[in-house]
């Protein structure tokens, strides 16, 4: 992964982490809708489309991660996600000479991940310690892609019943890219039962729980999309990934629908931070596209254990 998706990628972990913390530092802390990630329930299966008008739109999502292992203070969880997404660029949107129809770029494409994530929680230098990591196999464009992980690290300066502050490392482990590192940053604070705050890396998000089976959030996050192609193009490498990186902001409502069964709808605006067309290994940047700033919608039925 570039060093821009794969912190998306762990920006949008840090909702379902900061609220596993906090099970974990005060047991009585209220739970009522529970957090859904890969590693942080026994069991989860979500079911995802979202629209917005634009080059890139109609994305259907389905994640499925158990957790097959439980040892004190380790876990190790299977997961696997399939994607798809429509899109339909214009040739003015890349320079002269590229043509994304016949590169392959205008179609429905699909893709996703089989991989393997890990969590430890325990105490290291005398703070409570919370550690993640994550391998998993890329596939693409009818074939496998790449190998790439995430190791992160989280020492909790502060952990109580309302607060949870934690900082620590984040590794970025990829087959075909060098491995970059920086700090990352978790901040959580539940002023009562109604109303908490969230800071996750620099995101926000304020959260109200009205009763037991409602949650509601208003905030932002980063969305990030992808997909594979061979654009049979000189100047171009035989295989290439296209990438696009939005921020949010936006408000979503999560309702109890059933036992471990949650309905979810959200919507806001798109805003976009990064939409190019790299190599594999993301590491060299060919063409930059543009994308509109845009209304978008997504609806979501998710069952957690």
């Amino acid at each position: 992964m570039s060093a821009l998706v794969c912190r998306c990628a762990v920006l949008l972990m840090f909702i379902a982490l900061v609220m596993d913390i906090g099970s974990y530092c005060m047991a009585q802390e209220r739970r009522d809708v529970p957090a859904d990630g890969y590693g942080m329930v026994k069991t989860n299966m979500k079911v995802s489309y979202g629209y917005t008008d634009g080059s890139i739109s109609d994305h259907f999502n389905a994640r499925v991660s158990y957790e097959f292992l439980k040892s004190g203070k380790f876990t190790l969880t299977a997961n696997a996600n399939y994607s798809s997404l429509n899109v339909d660029f214009s040739a003015d949107d890349l320079p002269t000479g590229y043509d994304p129809g016949l590169m392959g770029m205008n179609k429905t494409h699909i893709y996703g991940h089989l991989g393997l994530s890990g969590s430890f929680r325990g105490r290291l230098f005398g703070c409570p310690f919370m550690a993640f990591g994550m391998m998993s196999a890329d596939w693409g464009d009818r074939r496998f892609q790449r190998v790439s992980g995430i190791a992160m690290g989280l020492f909790l300066l502060r952990a109580n019943r309302d607060t949870q502050f934690g900082i620590g490392p984040l590794v970025l482990l990829n087959s075909t890219t060098k491995v970059p590192a920086f700090p990352v940053f978790i901040y959580r604070h539940r002023f009562n039962d109604l109303w908490a705050v969230n800071l996750y890396g620099g995101m926000f998000g304020v959260e109200y729980t009205p009763s037991v089976s409602d949650l509601i959030t208003v905030g932002g996050d980063i969305d990030v999309r992808s997909f594979y192609f061979r654009p049979e193009h000189p100047d171009l490498p035989e295989r290439c990934r296209y990438t696009n990186t939005d921020f949010r902001p936006g408000i979503k409502y999560k309702r109890r629908l059933a036992a471990n069964f949650y309905a979810e709808v959200q919507s806001g605006v798109i805003l976009k931070m990064s939409s190019r067309v790299t190599g594999i290994s993301g590491t060299k940047k060919y063409i930059e596209l543009p994308i509109p700033t845009r209304p978008f919608i997504q609806v979501a039925i998710n069952y957690a254990l």
